[in-house]
């Protein structure tokens, strides 16, 4: 495994963890507002820490992707070319997901069987 590939590859990803982490904050914050701020409690915040750890976890993914294509198919893929491309998708699909969760946890399920 290339030490200086490897070191790229985690600089990239980990520069951009924390505009990652402002965009999903914020949206999550706009949407929690707007849906209903006097309800938002103690217990809530813990939630909220939660759910940030776990976005940062599935984050690592896009880092994990290039480390397993680098160490175990010699960048045969070459997922490097696909960064941005899984930084924007995954950070979308993070918004979506929050707001979707925020909505659900405020108002029940918004379908009805």
């Amino acid at each position: 495994m290339n030490s200086e590939l490897t070191r790229n590859t985690l600089d990239w990803w980990e520069k951009k963890r924390i505009w990652y982490n402002l965009i999903v904050l914020i949206f999550g914050v706009w949407q929690i507002i707007n849906e209903r701020p006097d309800t938002f409690n103690h217990e809530d915040i813990l939630g909220v820490v939660l759910y940030g750890l776990g976005a940062n976890i599935l984050y690592s993914i896009g880092i994990l992707i290039e480390l397993l294509d680098e160490y175990y198919f010699k960048t045969l893929f070459k997922f490097k070319r696909f960064r941005w491309f899984f930084l924007v998708i995954g950070t979308l699909f993070s918004i979506f997901y929050t707001t979707w969760l925020i909505i659900l946890y405020y108002n029940g399920p918004v379908w009805t069987w």
